[in-house]
């Protein structure tokens, strides 16, 4: 068990709107924390899970694998959100797999803490509201990949990938391809012209973003 007042911040988890300071506590009472290192599977996907996870510091790489093993990274979770509570509530496999970027820390939350300390009028509504926000994310998704050009996809999903505080993210130009449905070679192109223009940094399987500001000035606004 933990002393939730460690992990204060994540009283302002959406998955805990509505609850009283003292239910918060007595959830986050009831979880254990874990320190990761980077490359460190929390979910896996296919397999089930009798819980799920806060993060409470670091990043972690949201992953889905098809049928024909062509890879695609789906979110980038930071601290406050949650992970595998759908799939931990409904008893289903995981959708996707969750591996963490850097040193992380996730408190494990067993699905019947939150049966216990979240009535079902608040955690039913919150659980909505959670799968509308993924579902939203999906639809500007999908929408950038049908109207825009393979540069603003780039440049969008790179904006997605990283962020102020991290900003550096590990993907081949081969993943990048998928997640932008382009080919390798259009790929390495357009990542040249960003790293010559001194956008981006280019590593071994890695992007790093050198100047935000240009970066997001190529990359359309999805609302």
């Amino acid at each position: 068990m933990i002393d939730p007042q460690e992990y204060s911040h994540l009283f302002q988890a959406p998955i805990l709107k509505g609850l009283t300071r003292s239910q918060k506590h007595a959830l986050l009472a009831s979880c254990t924390s874990r320190l990761l290192k980077p490359g460190a599977y929390i979910l896996r996907q296919g397999e089930t899970t009798e819980g799920s996870y806060f993060i409470a510091s670091g990043r972690v790489e949201v992953c889905y694998v098809d049928s024909s093993g062509n890879q695609v990274i789906v979110h980038i979770a930071t601290a406050g959100e949650m992970l595998g509570e759908v799939e931990a509530l409904s008893g289903r496999p995981c959708a996707a797999s969750c591996q963490t970027l850097t040193d992380t820390t996730v408190l494990f939350c067993p699905a019947k803490a939150l049966f216990a300390h979240v009535p079902p009028q608040i955690l039913i509504p919150n659980l909505c509201t959670l799968l509308h926000d993924r579902l939203m994310r999906e639809n500007r998704n999908r929408t950038a990949d049908h109207y825009y050009s393979a540069e603003q996809r780039i440049r969008l999903y790179l904006r997605q990938l990283t962020s102020e505080s991290d900003d550096s993210v590990q993907i081949s130009q081969s993943q990048l391809g998928v997640v932008i449905g382009c080919s390798r070679q259009t790929v390495n192109k357009m990542l040249g012209e960003l790293r010559d223009a001194g956008i981006i940094e280019l590593g071994r399987s890695a992007v790093r973003v050198l100047d935000r500001a240009r970066l997001e000035a190529g990359a359309p606004v999805l609302e």
